[in-house]
């Protein structure tokens, strides 16, 4: 049976196979397994994948996770042996790709060490591994086109209940003293902007493209890990994010995450210098500004 949802989810006739989660636009093809069914998995899944090796979560949301790679054939195998091997793990998702084609070596080798970093960063994820998973195999073009398997794998996990981040009000309130946790392109709450901030910046995309400091044209990227997203200036100072041009950096930041940002930190553009934030930029036409 199919549930319409953005993901196709294919529920299994019997409870002791899989649940199938399919991402429209997407070859990304994951499966939910549950651990007393991982010895069951279909032959489909002799291939070569990522693995995410999932524990339960505590009272505050947070979870354990293990990231893995198969290699070619062994996607199923490498389950099995994490039986034997790791006793924390109640449920697997596991990600191949969909087509004839499927991954190869490089390509589960970079995407274990960006999935690695992501849960890394998150502020709700354990990870169980003991070093970071190091490919460098991948040649530096085709890395782009591997990003497109990240929103669907995040998706997924959110969709199981696995989330990344608290809820914005629960990382936002303003009566928290603990703001460490916080990513750098958060968007500040009044106790700290009053501790960082004298007034509001009137400097605007327009000013900095009256000065040249950035060029119509030019690609915006994020700077997050768990949100990699990538956008483009348009000639009237917007920045346009799938299709939609955006007034102001944080309107498109939060097309991007879903919650507010600051998008002068979350976005970074190429100059001659190299690339470098917004807000970096920003803070330098202040400066030659007030010395004007």
């Amino acid at each position: 049976m199919e549930v319409q949802t953005p993901y196709r989810v294919t529920i299994p006739h019997s409870l002791n196979g899989p649940l199938e989660i399919c991402a429209d636009n997407s070859v990304v093809r994951m499966a939910v397994v549950e651990r007393a069914c991982a010895a069951r998995l279909p032959d489909i899944w002799d291939t070569t994948g990522v693995y995410l090796l999932l524990d339960h979560l505590d009272a505050a949301g947070k979870w354990g996770a293990y990231v893995g790679k198969a290699a070619p054939g062994t996607l199923r195998k490498r389950l099995g042996n994490h039986l034997r091997a790791r006793d924390h793990w109640y449920r697997a998702l596991l990600i191949r790709r969909d087509t004839e084609s499927p991954f190869h070596t490089s390509q589960v080798g970079w995407l274990e060490g960006r999935l690695y970093d992501i849960l890394a960063e998150a502020e709700l994820v354990r990870l169980r591994n003991g070093n970071r998973p190091q490919d460098h195999t991948m040649h530096v073009d085709d890395q782009a086109s591997m990003l497109g398997y990240l929103p669907p794998i995040l998706g997924a996990l959110h969709l199981i209940g696995h989330n990344l981040t608290p809820p914005v009000a629960t990382r936002r309130s303003p009566r928290s003293r603990t703001t460490g946790s916080l990513p750098p392109y958060a968007l500040d709450t009044p106790e700290r902007t009053t501790r960082r901030t004298k007034k509001h910046s009137e400097v605007s995309l327009a000013d900095l493209m009256e000065q040249g400091m950035i060029q119509p044209g030019a690609e915006l990227v994020s700077v997050s890990r768990l949100h990699p997203a990538k956008a483009k200036l348009t000639a009237d100072a917007r920045i346009e994010y799938e299709g939609i041009a955006y007034s102001k950096p944080s309107s498109a930041g939060h097309a991007v995450t879903g919650y507010s940002v600051n998008g002068w930190t979350f976005w970074e553009v190429e100059t001659p210098r190299g690339p470098r934030l917004l807000s970096a930029l920003r803070q330098e036409l202040e400066r030659r500004q007030a010395s004007s």
